[in-house]
C-alpha cells in the first residue's frame, strides 16, 4: 500500500534573480539521475550545492534534507546528521520530516534510545490510523525489541490501529525462543565442530571436524615416521584450527543471536517504509508504504 503525505508543505519559492538563479526541476532531476545511475555520493554533493544556491530558507531546508538522505544511503551518517542540523536551522517548521530521517539514522547506528525518542515523538501529532503513524509504530516496536524491551514492543503493537498478526506472531516466537550462550559455544568448540553445531552452523561444524581430524592424523603419522620437521609444521596449523574451533563456537553463537533478532525485527517492520516524493521538491513530501 502506498500513500503520499505532505509533511508540512506549501513552500513558496522566492523569485529567481540573475545573480543567484533559483535551483529548479532540471537541477533536481540531474542529481536524481546521478543517484539512479549509482553515483549516490555525487548526487548528495549536488543537492548540497543546490542548498547553497537556494534563495529562501524553506528551499534550503528541502535541499539539505535531500543531501542528508543521500549521504544516509551511502552510510556517511555523521555528514547526514550535520546536514539535517542545517535543514532544521533553515526550516524549523519541517521538524517532522527531518525527524523521520533522524530516527532512521539513529536506528541504523544502534543509537536505540535516541531512535525510540524520535519514533515516539513522530507518533504524538499523527492521527492514529494514518499511514505515517502505522509506519512509525512498527519502527518503534522494532527498535524497542532491539533494546530488549519485549513487553513494551508488544504494547506498542497491541495499541496499533490495525492488528498486525504477523508482527505479533514474530514477537511471540522470539520471546518463546532462546539465545545461544557464547561461553557454552566456546566450551563445546573444544571438540572440533561441536560449537558450530550448537549454533546451528552444521556446514562449518563438518568442515571444522574434518580439518582438525586431518591435521591430527598428520601429526600422528609424521611422529610415527620421525618426520619431526613436518610434525612441527602440522602441529602449528592444528593449534590454529583447534583454537579456531573454540573461537568459532563463540562467534557462531553471536551470529545465531543476531540472526534471531534480525528475523524478528524484519517481520515486525514488514514492508513499512518512507521515501521522498521528489516531484515537488524542494517541498518536503514523503511517501509511506506499509
Amino acid at each position: 500500500m502506498l500513500l503520499v503525505i505532505g509533511l508540512p508543505l506549501h513552500i513558496a519559492a522566492a523569485p529567481a534573480t540573475t545573480e543567484d538563479p533559483e535551483p529548479g526541476p532540471a537541477e533536481r532531476d540531474f542529481a536524481l539521475r546521478l543517484a539512479a545511475e549509482g553515483d549516490v555520493r555525487s548526487a548528495a554533493v549536488e543537492f548540497r550545492r543546490l542548498a547553497g544556491q537556494a534563495p529562501s530558507a524553506a528551499d534550503r531546508s528541502g535541499w539539505y534534507w535531500a543531501a542528508a538522505y543521500h549521504y544516509w544511503r551511502i552510510q556517511e551518517w555523521a555528514v547526514a546528521d550535520r546536514l539535517l542540523d542545517h535543514a532544521e536551522d533553515a526550516g524549523p517548521e519541517f521538524d517532522s520530516a527531518i525527524n523521520w530521517l533522524r530516527a532512521t539514522l539513529a536506528t541504523e547506528q544502534q543509537r536505540l534510545r535516541e531512535a525510540n525518542f524520535y519514533w515516539s515523538s513522530l507518533l504524538d501529532p499523527l492521527p492514529p490510523d494514518s499511514p505515517a503513524a502505522i509506519v512509525a509504530q512498527r519502527r518503534l516496536a522494532a527498535s524497542q525489541l532491539q533494546r530488549g524491551e519485549l513487553a513494551t514492543a508488544r504494547q506498542t503493537l497491541a495499541h496499533a490501529p490495525e492488528t498486525n498478526e504477523a508482527a505479533l506472531a514474530a514477537l511471540d516466537a522470539y520471546a518463546a525462543g532462546h539465545d545461544k550462550r557464547p561461553a557454552l559455544g566456546g566450551a563445546l568448540g573444544v571438540f572440533p565442530g561441536l560449537g558450530y553445531a550448537y549454533a546451528g552452523e552444521y556446514g562449518n561444524a563438518i568442515r571444522s571436524f574434518i580439518l582438525n581430524a586431518l591435521f591430527l592424523f598428520g601429526m600422528v603419522d609424521t611422529a610415527r615416521n620421525d618426520h619431526w620437521g613436518g610434525f612441527a609444521v602440522i602441529t602449528f596449523f592444528e593449534i590454529t584450527w583447534f583454537t579456531g574451533s573454540i573461537y568459532g563456537g563463540i562467534d557462531a553463537s553471536h551470529r545465531y543471536n543476531q540472526r534471531r533478532l534480525g528475523d524478528a525485527v524484519t517481520a515486525i517492520q514488514g514492508d513499512s517504509a518512507f521515501v521522498p516524493d521528489w516531484e515537488h521538491w524542494p517541498q518536503i513530501r514523503l511517501q509511506f508504504r506499509f
